[in-house]
């Protein structure tokens, strides 16, 4: 058995992507970078909708008790590209529902730990924040959605 690292963002991923949205359904979210190999970064991407990655953000520290457990918490990012539609309000207002289903899906409890070694995932707050072309102009959202990895590897 293989748990861990890339058994839990792999399963974490699967979750996401598996997420219909409420609000233009027909962009699902797709993971691009998903340590497959090399891909475009998030922010160079034209037109983009509802592409994510799954962003390390601290590298694992012990989280057991007394440090017996072996219990690992990692912070990770789900950051989300929004392009289309050029209406900021109702863009941000999408990001939101997508945010609450996010944070719905991802906090489980069906996390397969006996193939994945996910203990918890703890949710943090969200943001959105501006993509700026070299001139200045907002052409993009990213939706940011932190969260607290608690797992095991084996």
């Amino acid at each position: 058995m293989s748990r861990g690292t890339f058994k839990a963002l792999d399963y974490l991923k699967s979750m996401i992507e598996s997420i219909l949205p409420k609000t233009d359904n027909h962009n699902g979210f797709v993971c691009i970078e998903n340590a497959t190999g090399l891909v475009t970064n998030l922010n160079d991407r034209f037109e983009s909708q509802r592409q994510f990655i799954l962003d390390i953000v601290n590298l694992s520290m012990d989280d057991g008790s007394a440090g017996l457990s072996g219990r690992k918490r990692v912070s990770i990012e789900i950051k989300i590209r929004y392009a289309i539609p050029k209406d900021p309000s109702f863009r941000l207002r999408m990001m939101n529902e997508d945010s609450g289903y996010i944070i719905d899906k991802i906090k489980g409890p069906e996390y397969s730990f006996n193939e994945t070694g996910i203990v918890s995932v703890i949710p943090n707050q969200a943001r959105a924040d501006d993509v700026i072309d070299p001139a200045g102009n907002t052409i993009a959202h990213l939706l940011t959605i932190p969260f607290d990895l608690l797992y095991l590897e084996s």
